[in-house]
């Protein structure tokens, strides 16, 4: 095979290489952060919605949960927003976030719904909306770790100061979530492109 047409065939491979690489380092920026031992209280806790099993949260919509009960019971914030809609039926992610929560304890009047969002862009642009209504600007994030660097850039460009509440799953098969988390993030970015 001539030269220049190896060079031809290896060099798509070495961009997309490096691509999924400089992807893949995006989705595992959160893999070692946890929430401080001393973290600064925030009104609210903005938890990101996952599917729902026969109306109740899956394992993976639990972990957050429990984050997210965690730091309410230990005062780092006051409220959650609980964010996600509603699939093709039963009760929105949010209503079964809202369930989950209250069993555990949680007063329903802490626990603040938007169950319109069908992704994460408008978890957070819906989420906004209750934020200004609140006259409330800094939060906690709280979704999986391989979701967060994602998370945080459609905040910071929605203008809430988010700090990362990462949650790292042990129900997960991460290769998989984190791969598609990897095309997730070109599509943000060809979306940022676009204006």
């Amino acid at each position: 095979m001539p030269f220049q047409k190896w060079i031809l065939m290896i060099f798509p491979v070495i961009i997309g290489l490096i691509l999924f690489i400089s992807l893949w380092s995006k989705a595992s920026l959160y893999d070692d952060t946890s929430i401080q031992r001393n973290p600064q209280p925030r009104p609210a806790g903005l938890v990101l919605g996952a599917a729902l099993w026969d109306g109740r949260p899956s394992p993976a919509l639990r972990e957050r949960l429990d984050l997210a009960y965690q730091m309410y019971r230990e005062g780092w914030v006051q409220y959650l927003i609980l964010s996600g809609g509603k699939g093709d039926e039963g009760p929105s992610e949010a209503e079964g976030m809202k369930q989950y929560l209250v069993e555990k304890g949680i007063p329903p009047d802490r626990l603040l719904l938007e169950d319109k969002s069908r992704n994460t862009a408008e978890n957070i642009a819906n989420s906004k909306k209750i934020l200004l209504e609140r006259n409330w600007n800094q939060i906690y994030l709280i979704t999986h770790d391989y979701h967060m660097y994602r998370a945080l850039r459609l905040a910071e460009r929605a203008g809430i100061d988010a700090a990362p509440a990462p949650v790292h799953s042990r129900v997960l098969f991460i290769p998989f979530y984190k791969t598609r988390e990897c095309l997730s993030i070109i599509k943000m970015w060809i979306q940022e492109a676009l204006g």
